[in-house]
């Protein structure tokens, strides 16, 4: 069995300084049924450099952003219906919102122009969330759509920016 790690869920991380452990295993379903949610050490690598790479360079630049969706123990990933190859199980992904009223799409631009991601997906688009996905030495850049039927299409920046009012 992996050793347990004592983390100061309060405490701010490393390189993200506008983030504090506890928001990533934040789940209201898992208080309510009880279910542990709490990541190993290596997922807790995993948050810190999807938080320092990616999550505060767009705090950065566009203030607040609201976590949906963090960490997900296996157990939990399952109750909500996650994929069962879903990266947030590993620490690797997070589910965002801007709290502030800025556009789906300014935001989803500026990060596939200026950041490095494993995945960037546009989650019940132009209305929903962005998921974002990071791992070391492995962020190939893909964008995604996923619609009303949970369907995923891999798409370009400006087939997402036609699907945008306004834009």
């Amino acid at each position: 069995m992996e050793e347990e790690i004592v983390i100061n869920l309060n405490d701010k991380i490393p390189g993200a300084p506008n983030f504090k452990y506890k928001e990533f295993i934040k789940s209201d379903t898992a208080k309510r049924l009880g279910i542990y949610n709490i990541p190993n050490q290596r997922q807790w690598n995993n948050i810190e450099e999807l938080a320092k790479n990616n999550l505060q360079p767009i705090r950065d630049k566009f203030g607040r952003v609201r976590i949906t969706s963090g960490f997900r123990s296996s157990e939990l990933n399952m109750i909500i219906g996650g994929s069962i190859f879903s990266n947030h199980c590993i620490g690797e992904a997070s589910d965002i919102e801007p709290v502030d009223d800025i556009p789906l799409i300014v935001m989803i631009e500026w990060v596939y122009n200026n950041l490095q991601f494993r995945e960037l997906i546009a989650e019940f688009f132009p209305d929903g969330w962005i998921h974002i996905g990071y791992r070391i030495g492995e962020n190939i850049k893909k964008l995604k759509l996923k619609d009303e039927e949970h369907n995923y299409q891999e798409v370009t920046l400006d087939y997402l920016k036609s699907l945008y009012p306004d834009t």
